[in-house]
Order: C-alpha cells, then sequence, then structure tokens
C-alpha cells in the first residue's frame, strides 16, 4: 500500500496500487485503489473534490478505457482534476494500475 506526506495545505498520496484485488480486472483494482484514495484523504482533512493532480500508470493503455469508466464513476459530478495517463510496461505482471494523486487541503487539516 502507497503511503501519505502532507503539509498544512497540501495532501500527497503517491504510489498507491491494489493489495486484496492484484490479478484482478482494471476496473477491481481502480476500484480498490479509489476506496483507499477516499479514506486516506479523509484522514489527511480533504476529500477528491480538492485533488489537484492525478498521475495515473498503467501497465498497458489498451485498458484506458476501463480504467477511465471506474474513474468517471468515482469523480464527483463538478468535473476531474488535471489529470495524466501514461503505460508503464515495468509494473508486475498481476499490478494493472498505480495511482499517485495530490490534493490540496482547503477543508481542514488531518494527520495520519
Amino acid at each position: 500500500m502507497g503511503q501519505c506526506r502532507s503539509d498544512s495545505a497540501a495532501a500527497y498520496l503517491p504510489g498507491q496500487v491494489e493489495n486484496l484485488t492484484r490479478g484482478a480486472s482494471v476496473t477491481a483494482q481502480t476500484n480498490e485503489i479509489l476506496e483507499r484514495i477516499d479514506d486516506m484523504l479523509l484522514r489527511e482533512g480533504a476529500d477528491k473534490s480538492e485533488i489537484i493532480l492525478a498521475n495515473i500508470w498503467l501497465r498497458d493503455l489498451a485498458s484506458f478505457e476501463e480504467m477511465n469508466r471506474a474513474w468517471n464513476a468515482w469523480m464527483p459530478g463538478s468535473g476531474t482534476p488535471r489529470r495524466a495517463t501514461f503505460e508503464d510496461k515495468n509494473h508486475p505482471p498481476m499490478c494493472a494500475i498505480r495511482i499517485d494523486i495530490a490534493a490540496s487541503r482547503k477543508t481542514g487539516a488531518g494527520h495520519i
């Protein structure tokens, strides 16, 4: 599982990968990671509406549409943050996706 680094104004959640859904579909892995991001942001005093940057690393860029459907179902209707998706063939074979997040903390501050 990834870690969380924070300062008074921002929370950084680099290297979020699956723990329970290794080898499962891109949708399952993406949903697991996004649920964890929700939990980590909450503990940091932020939420997904405060995400300012997301870098998504897919083992196979052909799975972009599958990941994108899960992302769009998770992201609030107000829009999506600046986001980039990359292909990384060096991911372990059962690891389809990694997500790095940066969020501003407008709603308060928390600690992990």
